[in-house]
């Protein structure tokens, strides 16, 4: 079989943040990628892309080029609602059980991002789903994949794709006419997607892919929608597919037997580890080779490397993103000086001193927005706290916590309850011309837990928070 090794590469791999299906975690894919020669970790969790920062440091840690893809839930019928009552409204309203059951369907469309615009609309499109247009699933519509499309690679992807469910219930015609939908959709950036996989309905349906390629000159891309890194976490896998789907391994074989669950491959199909080459060739030879010519799984393989090439070199922007008020130096000091008299704070040198040192250094450093937003964190806690049990906020939040109990502007903003002069703790341990501030850490609770040191009357504190989250109010002194 040497002949047949020309190069591949994983493109539709779930992890463990596909809840409940993968199996594998990055760092197992990561480290495992070494001895199956993948030079690419692509990974496509089912609908999310929370994998991402542990797939950049797996990549570091392993030599690999992080390749960034999402398994995108889709339902044309999915509406942009952000409440649950809105959604069982829109339900309601289709009318027909047919269309009822439409709109529960969730298909599967794999996207792969090829430059920076890419991954900021891949990003978009997983968060537009978990955020307006969840339904039982995180999903998208076409309207809002045509609007983010840009820098994105889209594939047919498995069986429970539009174009894998139009070919289970209306046959070739229904299934082509959705390719034409995508290729009319997506131009160029639309691939086929085969898999060589026990799955009782594959063999049938990568034929019909191959003909849609055929016909459209389409490239096809060969995967193996991987669930779990080693052969032997099958078992594990389908253990986890009980949890899923609320059944015994026992129901479950009843079930396929009855072929109430045909639809579900991966009850199946003990073959979603992630093959090397020649295990893909394997079973190419045993299985596929009387359906998928050898040229045309040659080619498929390549369409993975080059699509790889391709989608190499996405540089992320990892720096941290904070909300920046406008003036907000400005509104930092007004915060200040507004803490200090409700604070009564003494307006002695040593005071004043340490007020300016701190303002001065953290305006330097461009801080004061986070400061600010620090400040509208407490605040409202100490409000809800307040509304909720009637005593005084200062529980909400605490004393403080790690070195910002040593920033005085801290105090005075309300986001501690510690004099830092008063107790002797220094501003240096938390932020310094030398080197970067350390974070500010919470404690919030929702019972009365804490005893605080000089608590800031509720009233008060109120009456100190001039942004609180009511309009009326923002940045205002009434």
């Amino acid at each position: 079989m040497k002949d047949l090794i020309v190069g591949f590469e994983h493109l539709h791999r779930h992890t463990d943040f596909s809840l409940l299906d993968g199996y594998a975690t990055v760092e197992e894919y990561g480290k495992y990628s070494k001895q199956v020669n993948q030079k690419f970790l692509c990974i496509s969790d089912h609908g999310a892309m929370g994998s991402v920062p542990r797939q950049i440091r797996t990549c570091d840690e392993n030599n690999l080029e992080p390749i960034f893809a999402c398994e995108l839930y889709v339902n044309q019928l999915q509406p942009d609602t952000t409440t649950i009552p809105s959604m069982t409204e829109f339900n309601r309203g289709l009318g027909t059980q047919e269309e009822q059951a439409k709109l529960r369907k969730s298909n599967h469309l794999l996207a792969i991002a090829y430059n920076e615009t890419g991954y900021s609309n891949l990003v978009t499109l997983s968060s537009w789903g978990w955020t307006r247009g969840f339904y039982r699933k995180p999903r998208v519509n076409h309207e809002v994949l045509m609007q983010y499309k840009e820098g994105i690679i889209f594939t047919s992807c498995c069986y429970n794709s539009e174009i894998g469910q139009a070919f289970d219930v209306g046959g070739e015609g229904p299934a082509m006419e959705m390719v034409e939908k995508y290729m009319a959709m997506f131009g160029e950036n639309f691939y086929l997607e085969i898999m060589l996989l026990d799955f009782s309905k594959q063999k049938p349906y990568d034929e019909f892919i191959i003909k849609a390629s055929q016909k459209y000159n389409l490239p096809i891309i060969v995967t193996n929608d991987c669930h779990y890194c080693l052969k032997e976490d099958s078992e594990m896998q389908r253990k986890m597919i009980m949890v899923q789907t609320g059944r015994t391994m026992k129901q479950i074989e009843q079930a396929l037997a009855q072929n109430d669950m045909a639809d579900m491959f991966e009850l199946q199909d003990s073959n979603l580890w992630m093959k090397s080459e020649e295990e893909i060739n394997a079973k190419w030879e045993s299985d596929y080779k009387d359906v998928i010519d050898y040229e045309i799984l040659k080619q498929a393989k390549l369409n993975t490397v080059s699509l790889c090439e391709k989608a190499k070199g996405v540089k992320l922007d990892r720096t941290i993103k904070l909300p920046a008020f406008s003036e907000s130096d400005i509104k930092f000091k007004e915060s200040i000086i507004e803490g200090v008299v409700k604070r009564k704070i003494p307006r002695n040198k040593e005071y004043l001193d340490r007020i300016e040192e701190e303002y001065s250094l953290i305006c330097q450093k461009g801080f004061s927005s986070y400061f600010l937003i620090q400040k509208m964190m407490t605040d409202e806690a100490r409000k809800w706290y307040f509304e909720t049990y009637g005593t005084s906020g200062a529980s909400a939040v605490g004393p403080g916590r790690g070195s910002a109990v040593g920033a005085l502007s801290c105090y005075c903003l309300g986001i501690t309850d510690v004099d830092p002069i008063k107790h002797d703790l220094l501003f240096s341990r938390f932020l310094s011309p030398a080197r970067g501030g350390k974070q500010i850490k919470f404690r919030f609770s929702g019972e009365p837990s804490f005893s605080n040191i000089d608590p800031i009357p509720m009233d008060e504190a109120i009456e100190s928070a001039p942004f609180l989250s009511r309009s009326d109010r923002v940045w205002s002194d009434q």
